[in-house]
């Protein structure tokens, strides 16, 4: 990626980086994620203690802002260019951003608090699955294991003491991020985050769908060697769904952290 031939597109970028280099007082203090009594988010967090609904946004908007921290680190700073691992870092900041979207999105806040209760409970299972398998690699016997079916009983209860009657239920990410695609339009952060999963996880179809190939070599027995590097117009579009994710998610919690007047 040279800048001269993709002006425009670096100038997106270092607006983009910019942007999150302003976010990173959300990973750097708790400041931003004082919730005032008095406020809709307040109010959430009372009906899902302790599982509070503002830490579950706070910690995926950090997460987002971090992922897309070190993309500005390894691409400006240290002027590296890789060709796969930024999309790894794009993708783990659209989930992240998408969880905080799914959940601050609804003005019903009785659907706010389902959906982070929700999302207590994969946390939870997820919890339950690692370290399940970690004491099987190196046992302690003395260690108190979680126990799923107690923090489901618990979560459960949460619901319940808040009259809500939806049954809990652990989302997928194909799921938030369908539910969340609508309200950043500007990309398709469904197809996006898909695309950079095909990165993270190797697949070639990801790389030959985007992709130009350069230098290509026909090997015997067929075998073709080629080149693929990503363009910053390619990368910008990718990131235009984090950023955008990430964006509602922060003035979305401002909405709701907010007293009115």
């Amino acid at each position: 990626m040279k800048r001269e031939d993709e002006p425009k597109e670096f100038e997106i970028a270092e607006k983009y980086f910019a942007e999150v280099r302003s976010w990173l007082r959300f990973r750097d203090s708790i400041d931003p994620w004082t919730v005032p009594a008095q406020s809709q988010m307040a109010s959430d967090d009372s009906l899902s203690a302790p599982y509070r609904t503002s830490h579950n946004i706070a910690n995926a908007v950090v997460s987002a802002v971090d992922h897309l921290h070190t993309l500005d680190s390894l691409l400006v700073a240290a002027g590296a260019s890789h060709t796969l691992s930024p999309f790894s870092l794009i993708r783990g900041a659209i989930e992240t951003a998408a969880q905080a979207a799914w959940i601050t999105a609804p003005t019903d806040p009785s659907e706010r608090v389902f959906r982070s209760l929700c999302l207590s409970l994969k946390v939870a299972k997820d919890r339950e699955t690692a370290y399940t398998e970690l004491a099987a690699q190196h046992p302690q016997p003395d260690a108190t294991l979680p126990n799923f079916e107690e923090d489901k009983a618990e979560l459960g209860k949460i619901l319940k003491n808040a009259g809500i009657s939806s049954k809990l239920a652990q989302p997928t990410s194909t799921q938030i991020l369908k539910e969340v695609r609508d309200l950043v339009p500007t990309t398709s952060v469904l197809s996006v985050w898909q695309l950079c999963s095909g990165f993270a996880h190797g697949r070639r179809w990801a790389s030959d769908a985007v992709l130009a190939a350069k230098n290509v070599t026909n090997l015997p027995g067929g075998v073709i060697a080629k080149e693929q590097r990503p363009t910053m117009r390619l990368t910008v579009w990718s990131m235009t769904a984090a950023m955008d994710l990430t964006r509602y998610s922060i003035n979305r919690f401002a909405e709701l952290t907010r007293l009115d007047t």
